[in-house]
């Protein structure tokens, strides 16, 4: 039985852990803080609980229920937001919806300012902008991809032009929803991946463990037969593709051990410090978290501000779905991007860049059309590479590109794949699997390896 290492206990790495386990593999996963999840997980403020920024998954990611028994994903207790985005025009709030598929917010939608916001030919323009993704149906990581097709790719602000998508609908809507998704505040992502994580948000709907994301990376990490170190950085990863020790060495604290198999899945930094590989740009956020005792009008749903007058990327009351998360009050979570990476400062300082506290209560205020001056100030949160640049050409990669390093190192985490958590967790099974098929491939040709050692070593990382 192969012994495979996992470095990295984020959603990529358990995801990855769970395959492996799951194929009948010795599996150990060596994390570097005191906890798994990665980015996913909450915390406990007195009787609030915050999650790690405002995070929210998509029913329809189809990577969750796969990895996760369905009495599993059952016993998360998803509560879930509105199907409805919910963004502020210069005539009010408006609401994008579709009736279809939400019927009785019909009343709701026409009392809105979206009559007002938008026209039927933005909305046709839409429509045909995102008509080429609607034929597909799973994961941006599950599809082939051609070389001719994936440089077709271009920025989304170019795509959207080229599609006529530019008046009050790109405005209140379109790049709201970008800076909220995407953290993307100048229109270069990839169209490719624009257009997939449009077409999620219309097949599915937004939610949150009723008792905060933590309870998602705390499911994921019960994985029988898999042995968990953590507090325990990886300091070096040396291969041998071929010879009597061919595998992968992983060493933590000064103690270097010999697996036959390892996937890596860090945050690119590490991974870059490790493996000597190139970093891909990426964008920074903050989190402010508020608690409010007074009532708040019910918006079960996500607001943008489609008039500009705040920095607000996305704010939302999450105790309006899942009430558990601050019992008794309101808690509301509010995002901005950074135009430019967090400053010297450190996390938790105050950064001449962002707004203040009581800036921030008068930009939820506006927002929202509500007095916030008394709202309690719970944290602030400031995200270093919160999310990876998904250039273009960079949605889909090529199967040449998602090879085994040495047949056998397996590379994953949402840089090598879709910046969520579909794309994460996708990225954990797909090395797993690659991993899988080299065990049994191995075991099918078990013989005495010709050739010394040394022959064909290879190393990555320093000393």
């Amino acid at each position: 039985m192969s012994d495979v290492a996992v470095v990295g206990g984020g959603m990529a790495g358990l995801a990855a852990a769970r395959s492996l386990c799951g194929a009948g593999l010795n599996c150990t996963v060596f994390e570097s803080s005191n906890r798994l999840g990665g980015k996913v997980g909450s915390t406990r403020i007195d009787d609030i609980t915050v999650d790690y920024g405002f995070q929210a998954f998509n029913s329809w990611y189809p990577a969750i229920k796969e990895a996760l028994k369905p009495g599993e994903y059952a016993s998360l207790g998803i509560k879930s937001f509105k199907p409805a985005i919910q963004t502020l025009t210069p005539d009010g709030l408006a609401l994008i919806v579709d009736p279809i598929r939400a019927p009785h917010m019909i009343p709701q939608l026409l009392r809105s300012q979206i009559i007002s916001a938008l026209s039927v030919r933005d909305s046709f323009a839409l429509q045909a902008w995102l008509r080429s993704e609607y034929s597909h149906r799973s994961s941006l990581e599950r599809r082939s991809v051609r070389k001719r097709r994936r440089a077709k790719d271009v920025p989304v602000s170019q795509s959207l032009d080229r599609s006529r998508v530019t008046n009050s609908l790109r405005r209140v809507a379109v790049d709201p929803m970008l800076r909220a998704f995407l953290y993307d505040t100048d229109g270069q992502s990839s169209a490719q991946f624009a257009k997939w994580l449009f077409v999620t948000l219309m097949r599915g709907t937004l939610g949150v463990p009723e008792h905060g994301m933590g309870d998602l990376a705390d499911m994921m990490s019960r994985i029988p037969g898999a042995t968990f170190e953590l507090n325990s950085p990886v300091e070096r990863i040396y291969t041998r593709p071929s010879g009597p020790r061919a595998g992968v060495d992983i060493t933590v604290a000064g103690r270097t051990r010999h697996f036959d198999y390892a996937v890596v899945a860090i945050p690119q930094r590490a991974q870059a410090r490790l493996l000597n590989t190139t970093m891909v740009p990426t964008r920074s956020v903050s989190t402010w978290w508020f608690a409010a005792d007074e009532n708040l009008p019910p918006m079960p749903f996500i607001t943008v501000d489609g008039t500009g007058m705040t920095p607000i990327a996305s704010a939302t009351e999450v105790t309006a779905v899942a009430p558990a998360y601050a019992p008794g009050r309101k808690l509301v979570a509010a995002t901005v991007v950074h135009e430019r990476p967090l400053s010297s400062a450190g996390r938790g300082a105050q950064d001449p860049e962002l707004p203040s506290v009581a800036e921030m209560r008068q930009f939820l205020g506006l927002l929202w059309g509500v007095d916030a001056s008394r709202w309690e100030d719970v944290t602030r949160q400031d995200i270093a590479d919160a999310s990876p640049i998904v250039a273009p050409g960079m949605a889909m990669r090529s199967k040449e590109e998602l090879q085994l390093v040495d047949g056998r190192l397996g590379l994953a985490g949402e840089y090598h794949a879709t910046p969520t958590v579909d794309g994460a967790m996708r990225s954990g099974q797909r090395a797993a699997k690659q991993i899988i098929a080299a065990a049994e491939a191995a075991g099918a040709d078990a013989g005495p390896d010709a050739g010394p050692d040394a022959a064909g070593e290879t190393g990555e990382g320093a000393d």
